[in-house]
């Protein structure tokens, strides 16, 4: 299991919230101490608690159960940037706190919203009892705590609701720029290259991901142009590196590729000539797509960028296709969509694959099972052990390491767990002739601890079970 740290977790956090609220100053900062894996997000004014809780609760890795006093597994996991590349893991995360403040102004017409209820020479330092206000019920409570409750319940939400109806209106479309420039995008990037400059990347912003991707590409930070530039690219020959930089840049959802293209692009066509691909944007993947899955992976999915952009919402700043399924959703959206059965069961065998490379199974060449339900703990081989694994994180259970061995939870129930098979090999062990005096068929000879035998061994006691009863009268 992969797990993504409390510091990347905040980084990612406050980009989504940046992406998704533009114009709020967000406050995110990681938990202070040894072994803190909390986070505390402020902002003042702007959207609702509950806007900021829809993308923050996701990020979760744990929570605190105050009836048992444990903290229990979210199941969640998140995708964040390190380093120019994409980690997808479970988050180091069992709390974030939401902190909203009001600012003056937002209290100052609140606090005129209640003297038009309660009197202009009503006192806010005395009780008062509970009132509406503009459909909100303001409980029975001090005055300056009724002032405070309209700011969050009426003027916030009012204020807050026209920049969203504003951001949802659909932009016009920009001028044609000259044929030497890219157009600028959604997110407000632009990549161009001319043989005074070479090749620079405008329009850039503190927080959106932009940073590590433009160093991985080599480039650096004009500091007084404010733009970044590629050194060594000046000149008519430099034009070639410009596809490099835009490569990079679509790879991690900053810029937009063109409909239909999947992240890994194909060669640039002769002047004059169209891709291929473009034509058939809406014919699915093609016959060589089919022979070798293309796009970028995403827990079950293969997703690609549409190019389309998003006015306003979480997640990147462009809409993602699943190659798979076909579902439509920004790139971090896809945490929570279910791909096709066959993808979501080979992602399940290849995590389940994974677990027992960890290093307290690696290299076993058997596996004891134990179910909740079970008699016995049972022998699997390592290609019957991952089937039952990846069927049973099918079925939505997660996984928590204990001491030697790995355990299958379901909402915090254990229903299976998994060590190595001490002892001989499973292939070395062979079946009795009889089990509780009933002959053992020849073909569970050689493979005693098979799925196929134990099958039978359980038929062998229900019938006996059966019989037992039966004679007794039970």
């Amino acid at each position: 299991m992969t797990y993504v740290d409390t510091k990347h977790v905040a980084a990612e956090l406050k980009r989504r919230l940046n992406a998704a609220f533009p114009g709020v100053k967000f406050s995110v900062r990681t938990g202070k101490g040894t072994g803190s894996a909390g986070i505390d997000v402020s902002w003042t004014d702007g959207p609702t608690d509950g806007d900021v809780a829809a993308i923050a609760r996701p990020m979760q890795g744990s929570t605190w159960n105050g009836y048992d006093e444990r903290y229990e597994n979210t199941g969640n996991e998140v995708t964040v940037t390190v380093g120019g590349g994409y980690v997808t893991g479970k988050p180091l995360v069992n709390h974030i706190g939401l902190h909203h403040e009001v600012s003056d102004e937002v209290r100052a017409e609140a606090l005129v919203l209640w003297k038009g209820v309660n009197g202009e020479d009503a006192d806010i330092q005395v009780q008062n009892g509970g009132f509406t206000c503009e459909g909100e019920f303001i409980a029975g409570m001090w005055g300056g705590n009724q002032v405070l409750d309209i700011a969050r319940k009426v003027v916030l939400p009012r204020r807050w609701k026209a920049p969203q109806e504003a951001a949802a209106t659909p932009a016009p479309a920009p001028e044609p720029t000259a044929p030497a420039e890219a157009a600028p995008t959604a997110s407000g990037l632009v990549a161009t290259h001319t043989e005074e400059e070479g090749v620079v990347v405008r329009g850039t912003r503190r927080g959106d991901g932009s940073a590590p991707v433009l160093r991985g590409a080599e480039l650096k930070w004009h500091r007084k142009e404010g733009c970044w530039y590629l050194p060594g690219t000046r000149g008519e020959a430099g034009a070639s590196r410009l596809d490099d930089v835009l490569a990079a840049l679509r790879a991690a959802g900053l810029l937009p590729a063109p409909t239909g293209v999947l992240e890994a692009a194909p060669d640039v066509a002769p002047a004059g000539e169209s891709p291929a691909v473009e034509e058939a944007a809406d014919e699915g993947p093609t016959e060589a797509a089919s022979e070798e899955p293309r796009g970028l992976e995403y827990g079950p999915h293969r997703v690609t960028n549409t190019g389309e952009g998003q006015s306003h919402g979480a997640g990147t700043a462009y809409v993602f296709r699943c190659l798979a399924c076909g579902q439509r959703a920004p790139l971090v959206g896809f945490d929570g969509l279910k791909c096709t059965a066959e993808a979501e069961a080979a992602h399940a065998r290849a995590r389940a694959d994974r677990l027992l490379d960890d290093v307290t199974l690696r290299g076993a060449d058997a596996y004891v099972m134990t179910y909740a339900l079970a008699k016995k703990p049972v022998q699997r081989t390592r290609d019957e052990a991952v089937e039952e694994l990846a069927r049973l994180l099918a079925l939505g259970a997660t996984h928590r390491w204990c001491a030697g061995e790995l355990r299958l939870l379901h909402h915090d129930y254990r229903v299976a767990s998994v060590k190595q098979a001490p002892g001989e090999p499973l292939a070395a062990r062979t079946a009795p002739q009889a089990y509780r005096c009933v002959p053992v068929p020849e073909e569970f000879a050689a493979d005693w601890d098979g799925a196929a035998c134990i099958a039978w061994r359980d038929g062998v006691d229900a019938a006996l079970t059966y019989a037992v009863l039966a004679q007794s009268g039970g």
